[in-house]
C-alpha cells in the first residue's frame, strides 16, 4: 500500500519523464507555459509567450536554501537518532504521529546500522552542497527557476531525511529496546563499500562544480569576471555533459541501497528520472549552442544516454 510520500514522489516522477519525452520530442505541439514552468537555467525557454509565468518565477540562486534548510534538518535528525539509540532518549510521541501519518510503516523496514549511516552520508551530502552554493558556484543574476522547483526541492529533503529515519526501529512499530535490530547481514556487507562509492561521488561531484565556477572566475584573483556559459572540460566532463547529475544518481543509488525501501525507492525513481531529464536538456542545449562542442560526451551515462 502506498503512503503519501510514495504517492508525492511516483507522481513526481511520472510527470518529470512525461512532460520531459514532449518536450524532447514534441515541443513544437507543447503549451509555452508547459515548457517554461519545466525548463530553467541555461536552457529556459527564451521566447515571450506565458509571461504571466514570472510572478512565480525566482532566482535560481535560491537553490542554497535547500542545502540551508536540509543541512540543519538532517544533521539535527542524526543528533536526535543518536540520542534515541545511544542516550536511551525516547522517541517523541508527537514525531512518532507524524511519521506514521507519513509513512504508515507499522513495523521498521531497515535495521539502525543503514539509518545511522545513511543519515550521516546524507549529513555530508547536504552540508557540502551548502557550502557550494554559498561559498563556491556562481548563480547568473538573470538565471530564474519557477516557484514549484523551489517547493519540490525542500520537499526532497525533507522526504529523504524522513524515509531515512521514519522506518528504523523506535521511530516505528514497537517501542521496546531489546527488540531493536541493531544490523544485519546485508548492511554488514554493503555498508563499507557503499560509504566509499558514497565519498566518491561527492568528491567528483564537488571538483565537477569548481570546474563549472572556474569557467566564470580570473584564473590568478578568483574573482566572477563573467556569467556567460562556455564549455567545462576536465575529470569526468571528459566523458558526460553532466558529471555532478551523474554523480547525484550515484549518491542516491547508494542511498537507496542502505535504505531499501519502497519509500526511499519512490523517491529514488524521482530523483533518477529528474536528472536524466534535465541531463538531456543541458546535452542538448550545449550542442546547440557550441560548434565545437566535443562529439564523444554522452548526456550523463558514459558509453549509455
Amino acid at each position: 500500500m502506498l503512503n503519501i510520500l510514495d504517492l508525492v514522489f511516483l507522481g513526481l516522477a511520472f510527470m518529470v519523464t512525461f512532460m520531459g519525452f514532449l518536450i524532447n520530442n514534441f515541443e513544437k505541439h507543447v503549451p509555452v507555459f508547459i515548457i517554461k514552468g519545466y525548463r530553467y537555467g541555461s536552457f529556459a525557454y527564451k521566447g515571450s509567450g506565458a509571461n504571466y509565468l514570472q510572478m512565480i518565477e525566482i532566482p535560481k540562486a535560491y537553490y542554497r536554501h535547500f542545502y540551508s534548510f536540509s543541512s540543519v534538518f538532517c544533521v539535527s535528525t542524526l543528533f536526535y537518532t543518536v540520542l534515541v539509540y545511544f542516550f536511551n532518549v525516547n522517541v517523541s510521541s508527537f514525531i512518532v504521529f507524524v511519521l506514521r501519518i507519513l509513512l504508515e510503516q507499522d513495523e521498521p523496514g531497515v535495521c539502525v546500522t543503514a539509518a545511522l549511516i545513511a543519515l550521516g552520508l546524507l549529513s555530508v551530502q547536504c552540508v557540502r552542497r551548502c557550502y557550494e552554493t554559498y561559498c563556491l558556484q556562481v548563480f547568473a543574476k538573470s538565471s530564474k527557476m519557477n516557484l514549484s522547483h523551489y517547493l519540490v526541492g525542500i520537499a526532497h529533503y525533507f522526504a529523504c531525511i524522513i524515509a531515512a529515519v521514519g522506518q528504523a526501529p523506535l521511530f516505528c512499530g514497537h517501542q521496546h529496546r531489546e527488540k531493536i535490530i541493531w544490523t544485519d547481514t546485508r548492511t554488514s556487507l554493503l555498508s563499507v563499500p557503499c560509504i566509499f562509492i558514497f565519498l566518491w561521488a561527492c568528491y567528483e561531484q564537488y571538483k565537477s562544480n569548481i570546474i563549472f565556477a572556474n569557467l566564470r572566475k580570473d584564473k590568478k584573483t578568483g574573482k566572477v569576471v563573467t556569467e556567460e556559459h562556455k564549455i567545462p572540460k576536465g575529470r569526468l566532463f571528459e566523458h558526460v555533459s553532466s558529471p555532478h547529475r551523474m554523480c547525484e544518481v550515484i549518491v542516491y543509488t547508494v542511498l537507496v541501497i542502505l535504505i531499501p525501501t519502497k519509500t526511499f525507492l519512490c523517491i529514488y525513481l524521482w530523483v533518477l528520472s529528474n536528472q536524466i531529464q534535465t541531463a538531456i536538456q543541458a546535452h542538448e542545449w550545449y550542442k546547440k549552442s557550441f560548434q565545437d562542442y566535443p562529439t564523444n560526451r554522452a548526456a550523463i551515462f558514459p558509453a549509455l544516454l
